[in-house]
């Protein structure tokens, strides 16, 4: 097979979108309790899938009401994260498949993603991603010029694929971290699962149901979503350690801004338990990064054909204007655009203070409300990002009950408990 699994197989893209369906509600659906939070979190989640298929091999002749389709799916899904604030206590739904055929549907499954985000042809992989950035074509015309004969004598004889290694090392090194952020975000998931939500099958059923949902094929080669997911993931994880949870989502937020808001919501969520450490470490990167993309012309030409995305292009200075085609926002004046941003910074201040004690639950939730919400001021590809929120959806919706789940109490509140627990005579 020398181009991409689907087209080989004869599967057009509809068909493949109703494999997918089939074969989540096959593995997730609770047929005994079809009134329950579970099954509704399944239809919400291809709720999107029409908006993002209207959008897929378009090119230039994206309609508008796909846009529309996508925004009424990202407000249901904005409202599902809050409403999960109410949910404290969560039934333990397991899979309708054991731990053993998650496993090795997840590993089949993760193997062919990975083939494929190595082999798929540029033009391929641009076409079937609704969020590809506007201009990367140009940036990367602009770079084969630029090009040593040292680095393509490197190419050569590099262990890729015929296809790719007619390309530029930008897409090479965009497609190694595309990999890597799959695999990462599968591990995440899994560690999740295991070590927080102390269900190792929960977090084989969490990293079954990314591999097999339509978003994933669609940005298979995105690397700017994916770096920036699987950062947020790994903070997830390591939210216990305040100094790395702030490097990870200091360097997500300098990948792409739509990840901005989620430094205070983080800092909010430590409040005093390592609240001073986050920030420090998550300003420092995200300071790091600024600089260096501001005084490094070709940094920040490489990072913008990895993935990465401006303060610009976003659309966080008023200056810049949307281009032809690509957003929501075209031919709008930007003025309508700024209630949007005011209404998203107040949702970043009320999530900051409140609720005032955050346990891991509410900090997944209200993370993946608040990428969510970037979504509708969000200038380039606004609503198409469901790759940035996708992973931390799926933990909230197979999370157990996480009450007890919470950052580390202050060092000194912690010496005035443990003596109570040895009385002196």
């Amino acid at each position: 097979m020398n181009s991409s699994l689907v087209t080989d197989l004869g599967l057009s893209a509809a068909v493949w979108l109703f494999l997918s369906l089939l074969g989540c509600f096959t593995l997730f659906f609770k047929f005994s309790r079809f009134w329950s939070v579970r099954n509704l979190d399944l239809l919400l989640l291809f709720g999107l899938a029409p908006g993002m298929m209207l959008l897929v091999g378009k090119g230039n002749h994206q309609p508008w009401s796909a846009y529309i389709w996508l925004f009424i799916g990202s407000g249901l899904w904005l409202g599902r994260c809050l409403i999960d604030l109410g949910l404290a206590r969560r039934p333990l739904l397991e899979p309708n498949l054991n731990a053993s055929g998650l496993l090795c549907l997840s590993v089949g499954v993760l193997g062919l993603l990975l083939t494929e985000t190595v082999s798929l042809p540029v033009v391929d992989g641009a076409a079937r991603n609704p969020a590809e950035p506007t201009g990367r074509e140009d940036r990367s015309a602009a770079a084969i010029g630029a090009q040593s004969a040292a680095v393509q004598q490197m190419i050569d004889i590099a262990p890729l694929p015929s296809s790719l290694k007619q390309e530029l090392p930008q897409v090479i090194v965009s497609r190694v971290l595309a990999g890597l952020a799959h695999l990462g975000l599968v591990v995440g998931l899994l560690a999740i699962g295991w070590r927080h939500f102390e269900r190792p099958l929960t977090g084989t059923a969490m990293a079954a149901c990314y591999l097999l949902l339509p978003y994933t094929r669609m940005a298979l080669v995105d690397s700017g979503q994916l770096v920036a997911a699987a950062l947020i993931v790994a903070a997830v994880f390591w939210h216990l350690r305040p100094a790395v949870a702030g490097a990870l989502i200091g360097l997500a937020a300098g990948w792409i801004p739509a990840c901005l808001g989620l430094l205070a919501l983080w800092c909010g969520f430590y409040r005093g338990r390592g609240a001073a450490r986050f920030v420090t470490v998550a300003l420092s990167v995200l300071t790091g990064c600024a600089i260096l993309g501001s005084s490094v012309p070709v940094l920040r030409n490489w990072a913008g054909d990895l993935g990465a995305r401006s303060i610009a292009e976003v659309g966080l200075f008023p200056q810049f204007e949307p281009g032809s085609t690509g957003s929501f926002w075209v031919n709008i004046d930007s003025s309508f655009r700024l209630p949007v941003l005011i209404a998203y910074l107040a949702l970043v201040i009320i999530f900051t203070v409140w609720p005032a004690e955050k346990n891991l639950a509410e900090l997944i939730a209200l993370s993946a409300a608040l990428l969510v919400a970037s979504q509708f001021w969000y200038l380039d590809k606004g609503g198409t990002l469901v790759m940035l929120y996708l992973p931390l959806a799926i933990a909230m919706m197979f999370r157990p009950t996480l009450t007890i789940r919470r950052p580390l109490k202050p060092a000194h509140q912690r010496r005035a408990i443990r003596p109570s627990f040895y009385p002196s005579p």
